[in-house]
């Protein structure tokens, strides 16, 4: 027996009607893949043994390739999202939730280094990889950071002459940067990258909030 199809028994295979999970299983197989051979040298067949699915159905989903990395960056970066957004709701002042904000990407970079390296190199080549990135991607997360900011402005615990929106594309930039470019690209040891990342968090706070509650 082949590695491949070794690889595809060991993964639990979705029902036979339940498209949604066979849609999923693609996707994980295909964030596997591409982090692993690169978008080039992946292939719908491996992705399809690795997710215990027929090939065909890659292309009824996802039109091919090219559609199942669009549907890949986009699940990851609404699993990204959630996960950010409860640790915020979780955390309790306004501090701690703007230092889950800033600090929140730079775990899960790390965590997704490999696929992130392929959907970035991708987006330079290949402009609907670039749209995806740079409007859903990162202008849904500078849009969903604003909205919260916005509402802790309006309840006084930032400052009302804060430009919410150019705050959130901070704190999103913060993240990009420390996240991807310094401990993936870059190689800068992620004991550091989060020490810069806290301290973004605290020079944020210091001009943002009120004075009474950046100096308590």
């Amino acid at each position: 027996m082949n590695e491949v199809a070794t690889r595809s028994i060991s993964r639990p295979q979705p029902g036979k009607h339940d498209r949604e999970g066979r849609r999923l299983a693609l996707i994980e197989a295909a964030v596997t893949v591409f982090a692993e051979l690169g978008y080039d040298a992946a292939t719908t067949r491996e992705v399809a043994a690795r997710a215990g699915c027929s090939e065909g159905l890659i292309h009824r989903y996802f039109g091919g390739k090219h559609g199942l990395l669009l549907a890949a960056i986009e699940e990851k970066h609404e699993a990204l999202a959630a996960g950010i957004s409860a640790a915020v709701s979780a955390a309790g002042s306004i501090e701690q939730k703007i230092m889950t904000l800033v600090t929140g990407p730079i775990e899960e970079a790390w965590k997704q280094r490999d696929f992130m390296r392929v959907a970035i190199a991708r987006s330079i080549v290949d402009p609907e990889v670039g749209a995806m990135i740079g409007s859903r991607v990162t202008q849904y997360r500078v849009e969903a950071i604003a909205e919260r900011l916005e509402a802790h402005q309006q309840a006084g615990a930032i400052r009302r002459d804060i430009d919410v929106r150019a705050l959130a594309e901070t704190i999103s930039a913060v993240g990009f940067v420390l996240g991807f470019m310094e401990q993936v690209v870059f190689g800068t040891s992620r004991e550091s990258v989060r020490e810069r990342a806290q301290e973004a968090a605290r020079i944020i706070c210091h001009g943002a909030l009120p004075a009474a509650a950046a100096t308590s």
